[in-house]
């Protein structure tokens, strides 16, 4: 697992606190209940913080899984 899969896995554990890590990595807005427009602002900013960064306006409605994320957070650390 990279560095930023387990600080993502920390971040969705810290939104959704009943999730497995399993649930997590599978995890879509789709299939995680309790994954509605509150906790997405609260799992961004939760994102933000803990890799100090800002997430483009533009690109917040693409970003709707764990697998979404990881890859956008993937080539923004990176890059």
């Amino acid at each position: 697992m990279s560095d930023v899969q387990v600080r993502l896995t920390a971040c969705f554990a810290a939104v959704f606190p009943a999730l497995s890590e399993g649930e997590i990595l599978r995890a879509d807005h789709y299939n995680v209940s309790q994954w509605d427009s509150i906790a997405s602002v609260t799992l961004f900013a939760t994102v933000e913080e803990e890799f100090g960064l800002e997430l483009e306006l533009n690109d917040l409605p693409g970003l709707v899984s764990f697998k979404t994320i990881l890859t956008y957070l993937t080539s923004r650390v990176t890059a």
